[in-house]
């Protein structure tokens, strides 16, 4: 009954605001439309075509996809992917949101029903609390989280079955899944599980027992071996993040610093955030009125022991702190401060008052009408603390000369939130007179999680699926065929997207390679390789954070480098491919120079030259400065304007870079003409300013805030003679590339008519095992972190191989680890059996 309590409930919701499956609304929103859409897009690729694989090209240059399957894929019920369309996946995306939301109802009237003995229909209540709770209501299109909230209940059970039975083998499933479904919250879900054996264990005086020494043993036993039997996702996922900038270490995390103050009151009413706070709020710990009243009047009420309320308090204490204090926050985000959705243990917190409520409510306290005028006049009381803190918090600062801060607050939830509070505590009174009205308190409820879940969603933008479907179609089609026939292991780059127009947002198609299933340049996931992006942001290219690189900021000779041979625009309502870059495939002969080349920061176009230079093994200058004929200098404001009149020293692109340079509140004209940027540019990049003839004289402005010099170096053009021709030089001695790319192997052959090294534009990773002839050979990271090999002259059978680092061994210890345990149950059950019922 749980689940389709929720199922209905959610379902009315998405009715109400027009989400798919019951409107053409889709969340094509936050990471949810840039990221995860993508992410399931390729899942449901691999598991409708059987072509399982862990190693993919449309990751930016190429990357290990394992680290992405383990932290967003690993949930069950994207199964049901195979379904659906990819067109449809977003339906497909918000159908298993639903499920998820319910499934957490059923999971907890089962651990409900097993504490407290009992499947009264009051229950509900409580189930319908912790499944739309602050913490969902706040981050649902996070679906890969709603895992760990079906799988909390389950394992707070199995430690219940462990305290009273000390059976292990429910709470050793729960916690090995839910570190398999999401291993980071799984994480949050080990250190729950101590806290709740603590709790557990003083309210069953476990300590004054005689097996207590078997309990707690069997406790250490089951959570040591349910961690390590999920070694097949921790061991490779751990070597895959290694490389990503996850593993940086800032002291001001673990500072005993507060992370909220007073303010967070306004998180236990409705409304307590927008979506537009979702990056930067307080703890979202709304649980309702009826749930809040009845936590507070646990403490108020003379029903409950002091031991009890003390037990209470150091459970809810710990959690608390854990939120509060930024050295315990960042542990409990496995040692990471959260680059937004911040307090992501949040739902622990809710679900242990939802708990204590429920004790509260079974204890009675409902009958004590002091207790219930206490309770709601200090939920009451938090509330008006809380919206007054963020009232005064603005005004506060701004009379101090600081900024205005992004404080948001609607005095309609204030008000709303007071209204139920008082209304709920009335007919929590009256519940004790008479139990029919608890199903007025199940309306309640009812409605303030559905306002609560209004409240975010309703101001978040929708996307249009049917757009969407349309969209993804038309450029699915250009692409199917640009790959036909396009010569196998070049990239692609698609400089316009109609699917833009599906999203409600400037979307910036960072993982439309992935969606597509192209091999493209541009990534945003917290997967990205740092050395990739760094070798890539050094080159040129726009990277707004650690956790994003784009294909913006290319020229003609990156292009070639990373094998870009097609770029694809949709100019009104067509799509243009323009074919006409000629590149080498992903490797090609290379001069030794490569082994010595360092890449060095805010020099891109420098960069380039130099490394052309080292590929081809000469001192050509295939960039060359213009000439600044004059420049000024004139203040506008806070800003400058800076006028170069210039003289091309060469045929070919000219391009800009300098840096550092915002060019979000900086413009660049050409002649007068603005250069557009295609998304909002925050970093330094380089910019192609035009080609044009040698000699040939122009005027660039550029209005910035950042101080610009009288330096030709940044204008420099691509000489076009110089350039092809080395360009096509180079094409002849590219590998033939005999296989896709879609099986973790990259096949070729070539011909080498001198000892050569040959270079892949494929990032260095550890994963790779290069064959030539059939026999291993050593790869080398060059360039940054593009991976080079030794061949010698004559004809070569190349293999590339790719085996997730840390996946055999993971295997190895997951299966010892669950033989281990199944031993451990053997003699488990010989050694005490007196233990167990």
């Amino acid at each position: 009954m749980a689940f389709f309590i929720n199922l209905f409930l959610i379902s009315a919701i998405f009715y109400y605001v027009g989400l798919v499956p019951f409107g053409d609304g889709n969340f094509l929103t936050s990471d949810l439309g840039t990221q995860y859409i993508a992410f399931l897009t390729e899942l449901r690729r691999q598991l409708v075509t059987g072509n399982i694989h862990l190693y993919l090209f449309s990751q930016s240059l190429g990357d290990n996809f394992f680290p992405i399957i383990s932290y967003y894929l690993l949930s069950p019920f994207n199964l049901l992917l195979v379904f659906f369309t990819s067109s449809r996946v977003p339906i497909a995306a918000d159908i298993i949101i639903m499920l998820k939301i319910s499934t957490m109802g059923l999971t907890m009237a089962y651990f409900l029903a097993k504490y407290f003995k009992n499947t009264r229909y009051s229950n509900y209540l409580f189930t319908i609390a912790y499944s739309f709770c602050g913490f969902v209501a706040s981050y649902f299109y996070d679906l890969m989280w709603l895992d760990a909230l079906i799988m909390l209940p389950l394992v707070a059970c199995g430690l219940l079955k462990l305290i009273e039975k000390n059976k292990v083998l429910l709470y050793y499933i729960s916690l090995f899944f839910a570190i398999v479904f999401n291993y980071y919250l799984g994480y949050m879900l080990c250190i729950f599980s101590v806290c709740f054996f603590i709790y557990l264990a003083l309210e069953r005086d476990l300590l004054q027992k005689k097996n207590r020494v078997v309990i707690i043993r069997n406790f250490l036993i089951s959570s040591i071996l349910a961690g390590m039997s999920a070694a097949f996702v921790l061991i490779p996922t751990f070597a895959g993040m290694m490389k990503t900038a996850k593993t940086s270490f800032d002291l001001f995390n673990y500072l005993p610093s507060a992370r909220f103050g007073f303010e967070a009151f306004t998180q236990l009413g409705i409304g307590g955030n927008t979506f537009a706070q979702r990056l930067h709020h307080g703890p979202s710990v709304f649980m309702t009125s009826t749930v809040l009243i009845l936590l507070l009047g646990y403490f108020f009420s003379g029903r409950i022991t002091k031991k009890d309320k003390g037990h209470a308090f150091f459970l809810i204490g710990v959690l608390l702190l854990s939120m509060f204090v930024t050295t315990f926050n960042t542990v409990w985000h496995m040692f990471q401060n959260p680059a937004g959705f911040p307090f992501r243990n949040s739902f622990i917190f809710s679900f242990i008052c939802i708990f204590i409520a429920h004790k509260a409510f079974s204890a009675g306290v409902f009958k004590d009408i002091n207790t219930v005028i206490s309770a709601s006049c200090t939920a009451a009381l938090l509330i008006c603390i809380g919206y007054l803190t963020e009232w005064m918090i603005p005004k506060l600062i701004k009379q101090m000369g600081f900024g205005t801060p992004d404080n948001e607050y609607n005095i309609y939830y204030f008000s709303l939130t007071l209204i139920c509070i008082a209304v709920t505590g009335t007919f929590v009174y009256l519940y004790g007179k008479n139990k029919y009205f608890g199903v007025i308190l199940l309306f309640m409820v009812a409605f303030e999680v559905g306002a609560n879940f209004v409240s975010v969603i309703d101001t978040a933008g929708f996307g249009s699926q049917s757009v969407y479907q349309k969209q993804y179609k038309l450029e699915a089609d250009v692409l199917t065929d640009v790959k036909r026939n396009s010569e196998i292991g070049h990239r692609v780059i698609v400089s316009k997207s109609g699917l833009n127009k599906a999203f409600p947002e400037q979307y910036n198609n960072y993982n439309d390679p992935i969606l597509f299933n192209i091999n493209g340049l541009s990534l945003y996931s917290s997967t990205l390789s740092q050395d990739t992006l760094e070798t890539m942001n050094k080159l040129g290219y726009f990277s707004r954070n650690v956790r994003r690189i784009s294909y913006i900021g290319g020229t003609n000779l990156t292009n070639t480098l990373f094998g870009v041979d097609d770029d694809i625009g949709q100019w009104s309502h067509s799509y243009e491919v323009e074919t006409d870059y000629n590149s080498p495939s992903l490797g090609f002969l290379a001069s030794p120079d490569i082994y010595d080349f360092q890449l060095m920061s805010n020099r891109a176009l420098d960069n380039q030259n130099r490394l052309w230079q080292a590929i081809n093994g000469n001192n050509k200058e295939y960039y060359k400065n213009a000439k600044i004929n004059k420049w000024t200098k004139v203040k506008s404001g806070k800003k400058h304007l800076y006028k170069y009149y210039l003289t091309t020293s060469a045929t070919g692109e000219l391009y800009l870079y300098t840096s550092p340079i915002n060019y979000v509140s900086s413009k660049v004209y050409v002649n007068g003409k603005k250069i557009k940027m295609p998304v909002l540019i925050n970093t330094a990049m380089v910019i192609d300013l035009g080609n044009y003839d040698s000699g040939e004289k122009l005027s660039v402005d550029i209005r910035t805030k950042q101080p610009l010099e009288y330096d030709p170096s940044y204008f420099q053009t691509l000489d076009a003679s110089e350039f092809n021709q080395s360009k096509n030089n180079i094409r002849q001695n590219s590998l033939n590339i005999t296989s896709r790319l879609n099986h973790d192997t990259v096949r070729g052959d070539i011909n080498v008519k001198k000892s050569s090294p040959m270079l892949f534009s494929i990032p260095y990773d550890k994963g790779w095992k290069a064959f030539d002839n059939g026999k291993r050979i050593k790869t080398y990271k060059v360039v940054g972190n593009l991976t080079a090999i030794d061949l010698d002259k004559g004809y070569h059978k190349i293999i590339l191989k790719y085996e997730v680092p840390g996946l055999k061994i993971g295997w190895i210890i997951t299966i010892i680890s669950i033989v281990l345990f199944g031993i451990f149950l053997v003699i488990k059950k010989k050694i005490d059996p007196k233990l167990e019922d």
